[in-house]
């Protein structure tokens, strides 16, 4: 008869746990999460249809980042003038694929909004935007994230230019993969 042997963890990995733990009270996954930005960014896309192929026209929440339709599929939503509205438009209503990423405007006013709802998404078509809109945006699910998860943001349309071909706004993203909260220097809550 073979004699039992007990395996042990190495130290090393139950250092790394204790740790963990102790940085993290009451959620291990704690130490591993981000803080939403306490400042919006603001960016500015171009007219999917007018703008030059150089000008970013798309935003890749993900990444937090304008995006050109040109250069990746790795996007969420674009920005077109059609008959002379001002729209953003989800990945599923231009492309052949569907994803979860997708737009809601709301009624509340940018820095009050301290969630992002599970539900209610324009995912395949057009929405129209003016200067002041407040929308809740939820990304594509990230393939480089092994829980398959969206990413979730704030957005504020500060300016549309029709002549020019632009918009410009403001927003906060959180890094958080899953995570609803969109309240500036807090942490996720996973």
């Amino acid at each position: 008869m073979l004699p039992r042997h007990r395996i042990r963890p190495p130290a090393r990995l139950g250092a790394l746990i204790l740790a963990l733990a102790a940085t993290a009270c009451d959620d291990p996954f704690d130490a591993f999460l981000g803080d939403v930005p306490l400042t919006p960014t603001e960016v500015t896309l171009y007219d999917y249809v007018t703008g030059r192929l150089e000008d970013p026209p798309a935003f890749d929440i993900v990444l937090a980042v304008p995006a050109r339709v040109d250069q990746t599929l790795n996007w969420d939503f674009l920005f077109q003038i059609r008959d002379g509205a001002a729209e953003l438009v989800p990945f599923s209503a231009v492309a052949d694929s569907v994803t979860d990423a997708g737009l809601q405007i709301v009624a509340e006013r940018f820095d009050a909004v301290l969630e992002a709802p599970q539900d209610g998404y324009t995912l395949n078509a057009p929405l129209a935007v003016q200067p002041g809109d407040v929308l809740i945006a939820r990304s594509r699910v990230d393939p480089n994230n092994f829980l398959a998860c969206s990413r979730y943001a704030k957005l504020q349309v500060l300016s549309i230019d029709p002549e020019e071909g632009t918009i410009i706004f403001r927003h906060l993203v959180n890094p958080n993969c899953g995570d609803i909260v969109l309240e500036p220097g807090t942490h996720g809550s996973l």
